[in-house]
């Protein structure tokens, strides 16, 4: 629109100019004061339409000069917490761009504090069960994040939600276009569907992230061997938790469905509060950084893949079936599968039916048939019987529940 106006005020001059060239003597050497203004307002308007449009640019080059080359540096930007912050801080102008405003630093480890010191607004997917009993409420004040890849964003409307960086110079691309499959559009509205959905992404120049709901803690809290003096969760609580069966379907491999990637939507804690629940917190399937995306029509056996899903054998520390660390094909459906059947397989619910489909549940294959299979059992088990205490198998096969370096 600028350059447009200036055109025509170019245009109008030069038209005077040559109004007045016709009116003096032709003969004399010296030039208009109409000549002097075209000069001038075309030298003015050159510049104004430069720092109008290469200005935002060259200062959004600067921006980007000090952010993370690459996911692996933004996932660990240095040995400290300042650094993680440092990175957030040069990014908040982006995020403003967008309506979003950072949560602040909590100062404390890798925290983060409500902006205004006030409770998250309620949005369906972190809920209390009782807030007289359940956990202390300032926790719902405090954010805490394990990769700095993510970060608690409270939107121009005042909710609060978390922002994921997902692709970095091209790096991520399959993790995006799985959370595009299975996070968006109509899929996202399928009760099946376990997946947190995206309610939207943007782009600054290669860097792409996504924007997803608050949910609740993390299911290896109230999961494992040292879960149950913080959250008292009956074994009950803890067998709603297949949440694979449509992705596979969808045609997108996880390739890190360990318990560590489940959002509960609220702590269940039935045994503290002494009486079994008629309803269970939702699940929510989170980081899809390790995801592959196969074409939807392809056949369950051939969605084949090989390596590790991320890093090499030296510094994978989590448990793989066979062939997965040899770089031999194997399915990716698979090793979801057998990642989360991994960790139940060291559950004891006292009931010896159920403890023995648990320690063989891999052999069922697939993520869809072992669903049917527990569904099918546990509707034939009366809920007082699972409103006990879960106990946990010191080590199976060998392995240890949570699994360490040598």
């Amino acid at each position: 629109m600028l350059a447009v106006v200036l055109a025509v005020l170019t245009v109008y001059i030069q038209r005077e100019d040559s109004r007045v060239r016709t009116q003096v003597n032709t003969k004399t050497l010296i030039p208009s004061p109409m000549s002097y203004m075209v000069a001038v307002t075309s030298a003015a308007g050159v510049a104004v339409f430069t720092l109008y449009y290469y200005y935002p640019r060259w200062k959004d080059s600067r921006i980007r000069a000090q952010l993370p080359p690459d996911l692996e540096t933004w996932r660990c930007p240095g040995r400290s917490h300042e650094a993680e912050e440092r990175v957030w801080n040069v990014f908040s102008p982006i995020l403003s761009r967008h309506g979003l405003t950072s949560w602040p630093w909590g100062r404390s480890d890798s925290s983060l504090k409500t902006p205004d010191g006030e409770y998250p607004r309620a949005n369906g997917y972190n809920e209390l069960f009782d807030d007289r009993r359940s956990v202390k409420l300032v926790n719902l004040k405090i954010w805490l994040y394990w990769n700095p890849l993510n970060r608690a964003i409270r939107t121009r409307e005042g909710q609060d939600v978390v922002c994921r960086v997902i692709v970095v110079k091209g790096e991520g691309v399959n993790a995006l276009n799985s959370l595009r499959r299975i996070s968006t559009g109509l899929n996202s509205l399928v009760s099946r569907n376990h997946a947190l959905p995206m309610l939207r992404e943007f782009r600054f120049q290669d860097i792409v992230c996504g924007i997803f709901p608050m949910s609740g803690t993390s299911f290896g809290e109230i999961f494992g061997p040292n879960s149950h003096d913080r959250c008292q969760s009956s074994v009950g609580d803890i067998l709603e938790l297949f949440a694979l069966a449509f992705i596979h379907e969808k045609r997108v491999a996880h390739r890190d469905a360990f318990v560590h990637n489940y959002l509960v939507q609220w702590d269940p804690e039935s045994l503290k509060h002494q009486h079994a629940r008629l309803t269970r917190p939702r699940l929510y399937l989170i980081d899809f950084e390790t995801a592959l995306c196969f074409p939807e029509d392809s056949l369950y056996e051939d969605c084949t893949c090989t390596g590790l899903p991320f890093g090499d054998i030296d510094d994978y520390a989590l448990p793989t079936p066979p062939g997965v660390a040899e770089g031999k094909p194997y399915n990716a459906f698979y090793l979801d599968f057998w990642q989360l059947c991994y960790h139940l397989a060291f559950l004891q619910t006292g009931i010896q039916e159920l403890d023995e489909l648990l320690l063989g549940l891999v052999n069922m294959g697939t993520a869809a048939a072992a669903l049917d299979l527990l569904s099918e059992r546990l509707g034939l088990i009366p809920p007082a019987q699972l409103h006990v205490q879960p106990k946990y198998r010191e080590v199976v096969d060998g392995h240890a529940f949570y699994p360490t370096r040598p």
